[in-house]
């Protein structure tokens, strides 16, 4: 009886220390799920200065269109969300949509950039559309091609297969 106590508390003390290595081993997964931003113009100088007077300091340079979207390892999957018109700051990351109220606004400041604005608002990009995606099946198609070869190579070993 005793010898089957010491060999449960050796076997559960094995596991604890077992599962502490695998849990640190794991591979960390990089994923994002959030807000995106896609350039579409750059800002001049003066309409950021002004824009800053206007919002009390807010520093945009960039225009575009804000959107969310899902990726994996900085490669986009999968877009959701509404794609609107947006501002966009460099420096603290952070995006500011337009929202229905503020068309009258955004039509003026394009007009007074020079800048076409769609009725609609544009596509994204092909990166952004498909090429994730491309990226993705090419990923499982090679991963799906070694594990076929790998197992090719047993049965070859094993004598299964004649050449």
């Amino acid at each position: 009886m005793k010898k089957l106590l010491f060999l449960l508390c050796a076997a559960f003390a094995v596991m604890a220390f077992s599962a502490e290595r695998a849990e640190a081993a794991r591979m960390t997964i990089l994923y994002g799920n959030g807000p995106e931003f896609q350039k579409m113009y750059n800002l001049p100088d003066s309409v950021s200065n002004r824009l800053a007077e206007e919002y009390e300091g807010l520093q945009v340079q960039e225009f575009g269109i804000s959107f969310e979207q899902f990726s994996l390892f900085y490669v986009p999957i999968w877009n959701y969300g509404e794609r609107e018109y947006a501002l966009y700051d460099k420096d603290s990351k952070t995006i500011y949509p337009f929202t229905a109220e503020e068309t009258e606004e955004l039509e003026q400041l394009a007009e007074e950039l020079g800048y076409e604005l769609p009725n609609e608002v544009p596509g994204l990009s092909f990166w952004n559309r498909i090429g994730g995606k491309l990226v993705l099946l090419v990923v499982l198609a090679g991963i799906g091609g070694f594990l076929l070869w790998k197992k090719r190579q047993a049965e070859e070993a094993e004598g299964r297969i004649e050449e």
